[in-house]
């Protein structure tokens, strides 16, 4: 005799809502406070193990080390105020701005002042190394942008075109003759030190720019200013993809965070967003005691770093789980895990012409299979419609529907209900009839209800209130579809109008008409 055949359970990749927040983000251990003396202008991590935080306070760079979670070395060569420090890309080295004009490059692992840069007249709010791992920019309130090299500690490019201070910048991720600025003029300016010193792209932000990212790729750039973070296309010709206004004050400070995936924002709002790339919209949200002027989040989304404005600095963790001793992110569940802790020292080799026996199909049996190979019909789709399990799995149920329907159980099952047994039935098809994954089966479910159950929906107050809620949603449906019909004809009649009187210029035809010819 063969082995019952257990229901299937169908599954579906699981819907999100866009924009809905991401439960992911906002599991954080209890943040480590630093407090310093000044504004927290710039923080910055390595991307190289062990991940040192560059915090770049009023006089003064903190190296934080997250291993140990302590300071690890202070920075205290400055005259007077520091700004913007920012490690290479290998870690090895830290450039840090000066309000003289000055641009330091430190030693990270001895502290040594390697090379001073002279040059701007004004302070250097930001620098950053080009990818070459050679050159160094700057970028100045002077109102320019200079390219520095760092082995001959030499000027070899000033770009001038801003009319007002420029306090943000980046170097481009793949290209090093591509710089990225923005100014308080309200501009975005892209240069390339291959021409002639000007500008080859400009964006206008719209409000004072305080800061600019470049997207892994360099296809993609972010800019905050004002109350709004901007998407542009650079490889489209500068573009403006998207215009978010996540936060109520301004937007002070961005970062990259999950290889590009995301973008971390700060505002004085105290608050940081994390929006995502793909839809562009805000997936998570973390609150500071004050003012946001930095943000900053490591490579491994690991950790996030906020400086403030009154020298506060808060620095997040995420939250780790341990299963069998090994360390897993808080956003992944694990399901259906099994312990054999008598096998936890057993390595077993099977030798050659064992039987290996398949294990994944040994899990416990589901209610509802133990009922349906009873041929309990009803009591297995009771089961699977109890509010609890059909709220946290609602497949079951759906599955259940579907294999009575494979044995042309259905009508016989659902036959006869009374009002107790008829509203869970009632409330999963008003609640699922629709979700893409379940309406094909549940249309048809629907249709055989309506056909027993409508008639007599008079005799129960709560059976009629269902078939009215059920028929609301229905008419709800019906109104969106005719909108979005409505909606496919006129993007129709745009589409012809804009090609109208257009030849086609695809070789498939032009091999039609040749073929037809012969």
């Amino acid at each position: 005799m063969s082995a019952f055949k257990r229901t299937e359970i169908i599954k579906h990749p699981e819907s999100r809502r866009l924009g809905a927040v991401d439960d992911a983000w906002g599991h954080w251990e209890q943040p480590i406070t630093i407090q310093e003396y000044g504004a927290i202008n710039k923080i910055d991590i390595s991307r190289h193990s062990p991940n040192y935080f560059a915090i770049t306070g009023y006089s003064k760079v903190l190296i934080y080390n997250p291993v140990i979670k302590d300071v690890y070395k202070t920075l205290t060569k400055f005259q007077d105020a520091a700004f913007g420090a920012k490690f290479r890309k290998d870690g090895q080295l830290l450039c840090v701005g000066t309000s003289e004009g000055q641009l330091k490059i430190f030693d990270v692992a001895t502290k040594t002042l390697l090379r001073i840069l002279r040059g701007h007249s004004t302070a250097a709010r930001r620098c950053d190394f080009t990818p070459d791992k050679t050159h160094v920019v700057s970028f100045s309130d002077d109102k320019t942008v200079r390219v520095w090299d760092l082995p001959s500690e030499t000027l070899l490019d000033t770009f001038t075109g801003h009319d007002d201070y420029i306090r943000c910048g980046a170097a481009a991720n793949v290209s090093s003759d591509l710089v990225l600025s923005g100014s308080y003029d309200q501009t975005i300016k892209l240069w390339d030190r291959r021409t002639n010193g000007e500008a080859v792209l400009t964006m206008m932000h719209g409000a004072p720019v305080e800061d600019v990212v470049i997207l892994p790729g360099d296809s993609l750039v972010v800019s905050a200013g004002g109350n709004y973070v901007k998407i542009w296309d650079i490889a489209g010709g500068g573009r403006e993809l998207a215009s978010l206004s996540p936060h109520h004050k301004t937007v002070t400070c961005l970062c990259i965070a999950d290889s590009g995936g995301t973008v971390v924002s700060g505002s004085l709002d105290r608050s940081a967003k994390r929006i995502n790339m793909q839809n562009f919209q805000v997936s998570g949200s973390m609150s500071f005691p004050s003012s946001l002027l930095s943000v900053a989040v490591d490579a491994d989304s690991k950790f996030l770093v906020g400086g403030m404005t009154d020298g506060l600095v808060q620095i997040f963790q995420k939250r780790q789980e341990y299963i069998d001793g090994v360390s897993v992110d808080s956003s992944q569940q694990a399901k259906n895990k099994k312990s054999h802790r008598y096998l936890k020292y057993t390595h077993f080799t099977p030798a050659p012409g064992d039987i290996i026996v398949d294990q994944a199909n040994n899990g416990v049996e589901l209610r509802h299979d133990q009922l349906l190979r009873k041929y309990e019909y009803s009591k297995a789709l009771d089961h699977t419609l109890k509010p609890f399990v059909q709220r946290r799995t609602p497949q079951y149920a759906h599955s259940v529907f579907y294999e009575l329907m494979r044995r042309d159980g259905l009508r016989s099952t659902l036959v006869g209900r009374d009002e107790r047994a008829l509203i869970p039935v009632l409330a999963y098809l008003h609640r699922y009839l629709f979700d893409t994954r379940f309406s094909k089966v549940l249309l048809h479910v629907a249709d055989i209800v309506v056909d027993l159950y409508l008639p007599l929906s008079v005799k129960s107050n709560k059976v009629e209130k269902l078939f009215g809620d059920l028929l609301k949603k229905l008419m709800s449906e019906l109104r969106l579809i005719q909108a979005l019909v409505e909606l496919e004809s006129c993007l129709e009649t745009v589409i012809s109008s804009a090609n109208a009187g257009q030849e086609s210029s695809r070789i498939e035809k032009e091999i039609f008409k040749k073929s037809a010819q012969i």
